[in-house]
């Protein structure tokens, strides 16, 4: 969404709020639980009450437009292939009369994108933090999962466009850039001839201006040690790692189509916090799946308390038409999926507490993202803590510091006292 707001930008477009007046609203729509369903809908109707004209795209616009086509007031419904080509398609409408059917509906059968929404020039002030999609697509097929019917194949964003897309994130004030995509892991294996990750991130670190990278979204089985030893030699890759686990029981692994077993999963944790020292790892978990039962799921709470993760992102398990988890027996009800969820986010704030509790004493170099009236800075630290702390005058506040991690606060940042101004060494190519 964030390329498609800045190529919208790009053409003349002002993006404001939601809920702030607009001619045009769009809502990228979510449907990986039914929550997300609802949620989505919820959405539109909120858009069409304000006599804009509304257009439904992203994944629940794919699976279900049908359904979306009756909530009265929605003018447009684009499927995610379709996606990227959305601003060009609101350039054009907008010069149109409103005399057209209504809705539209632009989806098509297959999902897998063609062309990557690309981020436009702006000269407006943006957060440090910037998002660059480099993968789309899975070809994982998790039984409980709707995302490669929705997303189709996985696609690859060449290292020539990744590179055009970083160079425009630091034009737009981005100096540290995100890598996102489903599974980012397989970025570079349909390309021709195929790359691998670590091509993309040692160009990436050339790019002048780029101060941090950070990987999102890395399939565990996926994983390479050469992966980890670049995040152990470059400072400019962050300390952190986001490892989808789902359980911690193998048998329900299995019956998820998982790749991988949890002795792969500690294996993989332990070497990265053994080459990496004070890394954050944190993992996605879906509870309640089908055939998981009570010892699973106790298996699943110890499992990860032995891991020192970092956090926890816990998803309650969701019935998805079509997918082969609707067709498994043992089903778990939705009063215990939700006690089960309680259990591991509790479980999930103790280990975020425990994790900052660790870092405490440490020297971590922070981004800052924001400064306040009192000239308090606050911003994201390479291992993914939010950090305020109070930089001297006689430079831009802006300027990335070497801060001494103090306290934590009760909203889960942390408190630091500055140290000095960081510097990053230009990085020489290999």
């Amino acid at each position: 969404m964030d390329g498609l707001a800045s190529a919208l930008s790009a053409a003349g477009w002002q993006i404001v709020p939601f809920g702030q007046p607009a001619p045009w609203i769009v809502v990228d729509t979510c449907t990986v639980t039914a929550a997300a369903d609802s949620d989505s809908r919820q959405a539109l109707r909120l858009a069409a009450r304000t006599g804009a004209r509304v257009v439904a795209t992203g994944c629940l616009a794919q699976r279900d437009p049908g359904s979306l086509a009756k909530i009265l007031g929605v003018d447009w419904i684009v499927g995610n292939a379709e996606k990227p080509l959305l601003g060009e398609w609101i350039d054009q409408a907008a010069r149109d009369e409103r005399s057209a059917p209504s809705p539209r509906i632009r989806v098509s059968s297959d999902p897998t994108v063609t062309r990557f929404a690309a981020h436009g020039r702006t000269t407006a002030r943006r957060r440090t933090r910037g998002s660059l999609k480099v993968q789309e697509g899975c070809d994982e097929h998790c039984t409980f999962c709707v995302i490669p019917s929705v997303r189709g194949a996985s696609r690859s964003r060449s290292i020539a466009a990744c590179l055009l897309e970083a160079e425009t994130l630091v034009a737009n004030g981005h100096h540290e850039i995100a890598l996102t995509g489903i599974n980012t892991a397989l970025w570079g294996r349909d390309l021709s001839p195929p790359e691998e990750l670590l091509a993309l991130l040692r160009s990436l670190a050339l790019v002048q201006g780029v101060l941090r990278l950070r990987i999102n979204s890395l399939e565990p089985q996926y994983v390479r040690a050469e992966w980890l030893d670049e995040l152990a030699a470059d400072p400019r890759l962050c300390a952190h790692l986001h490892l989808p686990l789902q359980s911690g029981s193998d048998a329900t692994l299995r019956r998820m189509n998982r790749r991988y077993l949890t002795h792969d999963y500690r294996e993989l944790v332990r070497a990265a916090q053994r080459k990496i020292p004070g890394i954050a790892v944190g993992a996605d978990l879906l509870v309640g799946s089908p055939g998981e039962t009570s010892e699973d799921f106790e298996r699943t709470r110890e499992f990860i308390a032995s891991l020192d993760l970092a956090y926890l992102h816990v998803f309650t398990y969701s019935e998805r038409e079509g997918t082969p988890a609707t067709r498994l027996s043992g089903g778990v009800p939705m009063a215990e999926r939700r006690r089960r969820s309680g259990e591991l986010r509790r479980l999930d704030r103790e280990l975020r507490r425990a994790y900052i509790a660790g870092r405490l004493g440490s020297q971590e170099v922070v981004l800052p993202e924001q400064v306040g009236a009192d000239g308090e800075a606050r911003g994201l630290s390479g291992n993914y803590l939010r950090v305020r702390y109070s930089p001297p005058p006689g430079r831009d506040p802006r300027t990335p510091a070497r801060v001494r991690l103090l306290s934590a606060q009760e909203d889960g940042r942390v408190s630091g006292v500055f140290v000095d101004w960081a510097e990053f060494e230009p990085r020489e190519a290999r």
